[in-house]
């Protein structure tokens, strides 16, 4: 069973850095991710930190290249090439899989 599951929203990314654990697997979700989130490798083991950017703008790779621990950059699948998801609903997206892959065994 997954447990301790903990949200926090930060408005300044240096207060988010301030914060953020240092041995946490960073899944950053853009959509200039190099590997689809259904292919990520997820531990048990590891704190998981999902971070996403701004609905207009997403995050800047510079930007994420400065967060504390490991980083894999992943993105959803579209049926459109060109096109992403809202904010709320990458994140409701990369929640449930992660989540279905704890409770189903294959982390």
């Amino acid at each position: 069973m997954v447990h301790n599951l903990r949200a926090k929203v930060f408005s300044k990314f240096e207060d988010a850095l301030r914060e953020l654990p240092r041995d946490a697997l960073y899944i950053v979700l853009e959509t200039y991710g190099r590997r689809l989130l259904n292919e990520l490798e997820i531990s048990k083991d590891k704190q998981i930190v999902v971070v996403l950017g701004a609905e207009d703008y997403g995050i800047p790779l510079d930007v994420a290249e400065k967060l504390p621990g490991e980083r894999v950059y992943v993105k959803i699948p579209v049926t459109v090439l060109g096109s992403s998801y809202n904010v709320v609903s990458s994140l409701v997206m990369a929640l449930y899989e992660i989540y279905r892959r704890l409770i189903a065994g294959k982390a």
